[in-house]
């Protein structure tokens, strides 16, 4: 499906002109609101109105009314932000992934240490209460990694003295199943509180690679054909993927103005595919089922592969209001993250047997503070950070049982690791230069350093890499001018630092595709351009506009094919440019409307970038007047297939528009119930999730049901 520029200003004039009768209550206004404090983006509380980016929050209110059911499609709610629709979820935000993307969860950075991605399944959507994203180059106050821009999700913590709790089921199509339980409790100074969340589902389907040169020699049982003509061999069948979630937090008040929180969570994430089908056939008509009969070592890996994550997340914050004092120390440690595969041969029919093993966990610890000083016109803002990730991956060739994570094996075949740490000072200034203007004006100091990394196979001498180290000043300067208290109009320019993943640098492997290290790879700088407004009109109408331009060096993206095999190298300048618009309409007491658009271009080396998508279309309505609250919402993404291939096909990135319903019913104020209809049009396409590298058939129409429960 494409839409024109025509066809989309079309769209907004009559969303936003439309139902002369529409309006919203105050509790339903949607996340498109320029409402609201934001404590993200320049480190401290201020109104959004005043903020010189694009910073958009999400409430724990507009989570549960549209029946969210996992934290990519929260974050997909905002202008600029489009989100994978596969079982993973992923995010892009103004073209950028996730490993460009600074995502914190109670102010911990959650990108993991191996290659930077965001496990959002992982991060319970129930446990969120606020989600402040804020768009555009933020390297001058949270370093590398914010590129694209910084997501900050806060999770819940009791507020009110006394026994409090909330739980919810959900049961929908796919036979899925999700589920959440909080409670907390508050005396005096001491808050103590609990959380459970899960999500199981079965019924993601994906294909497998097209058929090569090797198959010629069979048939097939189908059509079928990738983007690129080739056919397929056959499908991995229904995805079952399981994500939990618990954890604990401790809060003590010292006083009104001073409070300590700890906060631990434990993440464990499974999937793997049932029923594999083969679409091939012998000459004399017998199904080749995968990894024993047909093309062993392609058909194996591919059909076979279960993937296993878990992890610890440690958050220790310190805020002082008095003296304007805050620090966090914080841990994300991956006890396990890799995935098995069946062995090319040697499997019965039902898939069982040896296979091999792969893992890399990580860790990443970050220590942060910072100070303000209010002075005259001056609000100064001084603070420190230090980063440090690792991690070590091992391969074992042979393991008796491929099902089984834990299972024995011939041993380690080979050894891998790395290591780097970053040591930073910010500073910034809030100049309040008149009543109308006022000035941003700051940087940040990193020192960054890669080192120890090695690579062993089993029976031969380790290799040890050579340690790197680099200095980077980003600075940030951004000019506000209030025409008056409802109309803002702003201009912001800054420069990020965003060094190279540990799995560029240090990847090392003779397996299938070749890849090679890089230890001299480079960091990539981005320089940001932003111009922006905001304004509301008569307190029904809220408008926000802005143009930005970024432009990297040393741009890094996938990895280079040598003589020597794959390699990630710095690849020369990347640029991305584009507007983004949004508005939302309250029309009365009981409904509202709101549309945004982005339009965005990418390229790379004067090439076009095929992973940022043209246009990226939010709409909807809500209706709320008790007991009922009503949300209708559509997404549309245009297409990103590569020339020279076909839409509609396995291995496109097809455009479609989704159309998604919530209905929710509250008996009293304890007790709800919500009906929801995802792709309510069924509509049919195919997509990948860029983050992994990972093709997928969009899902159809789906239904949900769930009741929630509060005291």
């Amino acid at each position: 499906m494409r839409l024109s520029g025509k066809k989309i200003a079309v769209l907004m004039a009559i969303l936003a002109m439309g139902g002369a009768g529409m309006a919203s209550a105050e509790s339903s206004t949607p996340v498109y609101a320029l409402k609201g404090i934001t404590v993200t983006a320049n480190r401290q509380a201020e109104r959004l109105q005043d903020v010189p980016a694009n910073v958009q929050v999400v409430t724990e209110k507009e989570i549960q009314s549209r029946n969210i059911q996992n934290t990519a499609q929260a974050v997909s709610m905002v202008t600029g932000v489009s989100a994978s629709q596969s079982a993973e979820g992923t995010v892009n935000l103004r073209g950028y992934n996730s490993k460009n993307i600074l995502v914190l969860v109670d102010g911990q950075q959650v990108n993991n240490a191996w290659d930077g991605d965001v496990d959002w399944n992982m991060i319970p959507v129930n446990n969120i209460r606020k989600i402040e994203v804020v768009s555009g180059g933020q390297s001058a106050l949270y370093g590398g990694r914010a590129v694209g821009g910084v997501i900050n999700i806060m999770t819940k913590t009791q507020k009110q003295d006394g026994l409090h709790g909330s739980a919810y089921v959900t049961y929908g199509s796919h036979a899925t199943v999700n589920q959440g339980y909080n409670v907390g409790f508050k005396k005096d100074k001491v808050s103590v509180g609990a959380f459970y969340d899960s999500h199981i589902t079965n019924g993601w389907n994906d294909y497998y690679n097209s058929a090569s040169s090797a198959a010629k020699k069979y048939t097939f049982t189908t059509d079928k054909t990738d983007a690129k003509g080739n056919r397929i061999m056959g499908d991995r069948g229904k995805k079952y993927v399981m994500s939990e979630s618990y954890g604990f937090n401790v809060g003590y008040e010292f006083n009104e103005d001073q409070r300590l929180t700890y906060k631990f969570t434990r993440s464990n994430y499974d999937w793997r595919y049932n029923d594999p089908t083969s679409y091939v056939r012998d000459r004399k008509g017998n199904v080749l089922l995968p990894a024993v009969d047909f093309m062993d070592n392609m058909m194996a890996s591919s059909y076979g592969t279960k993937g296993w994550r878990a992890y610890n997340t440690h958050s220790l914050t310190y805020n002082d209001q008095k003296n304007k004092i805050h620090a966090h120390l914080g841990m994300v440690d991956y006890l396990k993250d890799g995935y098995t595969q069946p062995a090319a041969r040697g499997l019965d029919r039902n898939l069982d047997g040896a296979g091999k093993k792969a893992s890399y966990p990580s860790k990443t610890w970050n220590f942060d503070i910072n100070k303000r000083w209010n002075w005259g016109a001056h609000t100064v803002l001084l603070g420190g950070a230090y980063t440090q990730d690792k991690f070590s991956e091992t391969i074992e060739n042979t393991i008796y049982n491929w099902k089984s994570w834990n299972s024995a094996s011939k041993g380690v075949d080979q050894w891998l690791g790395g290591k780097d740490k970053s040591y930073a000072l910010y500073l910034q200034d809030k100049w309040a230069i008149s009543n109308k203007w006022t000035a941003y004006i700051g940087g940040r100091y990193d020192h960054y350093k890669k080192y120890d990394g090695y690579n062993q196979y089993k029976g031969q001498d380790e290799k040890d890499f050579s340690s790197a180290s680099y200095n980077k000043f980003s600075p940030k300067l951004s000019l506000d001018y209030a025409f008056n208290p409802d109309t803002n109009v702003y201009v912001s320019y800054g420069k990020s630092f965003n060094p190279p993943l540990l799995y560029q640098v240090y990847r090392y492997s003779n397996r299938g595709s070749v890849y090679i290290p890089n230890p001299a790879l480079k960091p990539e700088t981005t320089d940001t351009w932003e111009l922006g407004l905001k304004k509301k009109i008569h307190n029904k109408t809220d408008i926000h506009a802005d143009v930005f331009y970024a432009k990297t060096d040393d741009y890094i993206g996938s990895a280079v094919k040598t003589s020597a095999g794959y390699q990630y190298q710095n690849r020369g300048e990347e640029k991305t440019h584009g507007f983004e618009i949004s508005l939302n309409q309250r029309h009365s007491d009981v409904w509202n409307s709101y549309i945004n658009y982005t339009w965005q271009v990418g390229k790379i080396e004067d090439a076009k970038n095929y992973d940022i998508p043209h246009h990226l279309l939010h709409l909807g309505t809500t209706y709320n007047k008790a007991p009922w609250t009503i949300n209708l919402d559509g997404m549309f993404i245009s297409d990103r297939t590569p020339a020279g291939q076909e839409s509609g096909h396995f291995r496109a990135r097809d455009a479609y528009f989704l159309m998604n319903l919530s209905t929710n019913y509250q008996f009293n104020k304890n007790f709800g119930l919500q009906f929801g209809i995802n792709n309510m049009f069924d509509r049919h396409y195919y997509d990948e999730d860029l983050n992994n590298s990972h093709y997928y058939i969009g899902d159809g129409r789906t239904y949900f049901l769930t009741a929630r429960y509060s005291f």
